[in-house]
């Protein structure tokens, strides 16, 4: 009986010890340029649906050159505005206001886990149209997900200051004593392996 007990304890020791170093498997995070392109996206999807067929339409970029990046790749969304000079003539302009990312505090899903924080990217601006009145619409387009807190450095991008929120501080406590734990439970597991087999 008790050889069946130390034999069972043994086993669960390298059952736990192994979900102890098993890690989280995140698949690769897009970065934050990634994602603006994908909110600079959307915001062209609308200005388009509102637009409709219309082609007689020239487009201004109010952008800066912070967010200039995404002219290209808006202006992709209007291929067949041409600008001609029969009829009524409709002048869009396009302003982007903020592009934002914002970081969570780093937590842990799983007691040993890595840490991962939630990422919150926001893209905002407005557009006016004008032609024979002008209508003024605002827009604003965000997303959020999780990423592992070591991907950070990896998702923004220096080139680009907008790609880049504050970063929080890795709980120090934590830290410390999650290494400590697993520590003194891979020794014990240890000692539990060779006091089974003495037996």
């Amino acid at each position: 009986m008790c050889r069946f007990f130390y034999s069972a304890l043994k086993r669960g020791s390298f059952l736990f010890l192994f979900s102890l170093l098993s890690l989280s498997v995140f698949g690769q995070s897009k970065t934050n340029l990634e994602l603006f392109f994908q909110l600079a996206d959307s915001s062209a999807n609308e200005l388009t649906h509102v637009i409709g067929n219309e082609r007689n339409v020239q487009i201004d970029f109010v952008l800066g050159k912070e967010y200039q990046v995404f002219q290209n790749s808006i202006l992709a969304h209007f291929p067949n505005k041409e600008g001609n000079t029969d009829g009524e003539k409709k002048s869009v302009h396009f302003t982007v206001t903020e592009a934002k990312v914002d970081y969570g505090e780093p937590e842990r899903k799983h007691l040993f886990g890595s840490f991962v924080v939630k990422r919150s990217l926001s893209f905002s601006g407005n557009y006016s149209i004008v032609s024979a009145t002008i209508v003024v619409k605002d827009f604003h387009f965000s997303i959020s997900n999780e990423i592992p807190y070591e991907d950070i450095a990896i998702v923004e991008n220096s080139s680009f200051p907008f790609t880049q929120g504050k970063i929080p501080v890795e709980p120090f406590f934590s830290s410390l004593l999650e290494p400590a734990i697993a520590l003194g439970s891979a020794a014990a597991a240890v000692y539990i392996f060779f006091s089974a087999r003495s037996k």
